[in-house]
């Protein structure tokens, strides 16, 4: 038994091929691809396909509702199949995907797979093409002093935000970080202070070399009556283990650093930082810093806004957190605006 469900996207009337599978999910044939999460909604739309699938569950030892499905990159579109040969049985299916920074179209659409045989779905999708104009000629000087160090993509990082070929949400992830770190905790004392230069931005995160008494600040700050950071202790997500892989030091130097230690900020948006602990002898450590709506270990109510954000399977869009940040003691420290 070979049935699959093919899966094509189509942009503006035509087609938009999927260039390839990555770690954290697939990237579009587009300039400056975007490493962009999928979701995958899978479900019988007829009686008899769905006690085909119960009959599958009962095989495999899954759970009632759980319907597993390998995903992979092919000839441009993304393949549905079964766990193995027989695990995806001929019938009639709804089928929904959620692409990250992609509005999909149409709701669920039908796959109907005969046996041996695939299904072709086409599903209309919408992109963010939002824009950003960034000027930088007013910029705070420690701030600017951070991007003359830093290097994005091989490019100077003050090339790199004003090229208008760079994707516009890693530009306002770099920014809108920037601008959280020259503002937090006191604008006297900023921990950006502390950052030696960026190496990595994607959409949602970036990479930093920092002084090692970053993590002496942090840990002094989740001590702090006032909480502006609370410790967390080990990232949850396995996504903060690509900082150790990232490290740009030598494979002997790199090894020694094993721990993870995670920090977020009060507030609305909250800042992580994400700390690659430093062996005693060097004198620098690495972070990972990303913003989130909520803050899970301030209140209630920002426990659900992040559990909401991961439900979703879609990280922050920096776009969309301007709008925050223009409201918050970062608001002065925005040196770009959306287009």
């Amino acid at each position: 038994m070979n049935e699959l469900i093919e899966i094509r996207f189509v942009k503006n009337g035509r087609r938009l091929r999927v260039k390839r599978q990555v770690p954290g999910g697939i990237e579009f044939e587009e300039p400056d691809p975007l490493e962009r999460t999928v979701g995958v909604s899978f479900d019988a739309r007829s009686a008899a396909t769905r006690e085909r699938m119960n009959s599958i569950r009962r095989v495999q030892g899954w759970d009632p509702g759980q319907f597993k499905l390998n995903l992979s990159v092919e000839d441009g579109s993304i393949i549905l199949r079964g766990v193995t040969a027989h695990a995806l049985p001929e019938g009639l299916y709804q089928v929904r995907l959620q692409i990250e920074e992609v509005k999909t179209l149409g709701g669920f659409q039908t796959a109907d797979v005969a046996e041996d045989g695939k299904a072709v779905v086409e599903i209309p999708i919408v992109m963010d093409d939002r824009s950003v104009d960034v000027d930088l000629d007013d910029c705070d000087q420690r701030i600017r002093d951070v991007l003359d160090r830093s290097t994005v993509d091989d490019v100077g990082a003050v090339e790199w935000l004003e090229s208008s070929l760079r994707r516009p949400t890693r530009q306002a992830c770099l920014l809108n970080v920037m601008a959280s770190l020259r503002s937090r905790p006191q604008l006297g004392s900023p921990l950006i202070d502390l950052v030696d230069h960026v190496f990595f931005v994607s959409n949602d995160r970036l990479y930093a070399k920092v002084d090692r008494a970053f993590v002496d600040t942090m840990q002094s700050l989740s001590l702090d009556p006032n909480r502006p950071f609370f410790a967390e202790g080990k990232p949850r997500a396995a996504i903060h283990g690509r900082l150790l892989a990232a490290l740009p030091e030598p494979p002997a130097t790199k090894a020694r650093f094993v721990d993870l230690l995670s920090f977020r900020g009060e507030g609305k948006p909250s800042m992580q930082a994400v700390l690659a602990l430093p062996p005693p002898d060097l004198p620098h450590a690495y972070a990972e810093f990303d913003l989130d709506l909520g803050n899970p270990l301030q209140d209630v109510l920002g426990f659900f806004v992040h559990v909401g954000e991961l439900f979703d399977g879609k990280p922050t869009n920096h776009l969309d957190l301007r709008k925050k940040l223009a409201k918050s003691k970062a608001s002065k420290f925005l040196y770009y605006t959306v287009v």
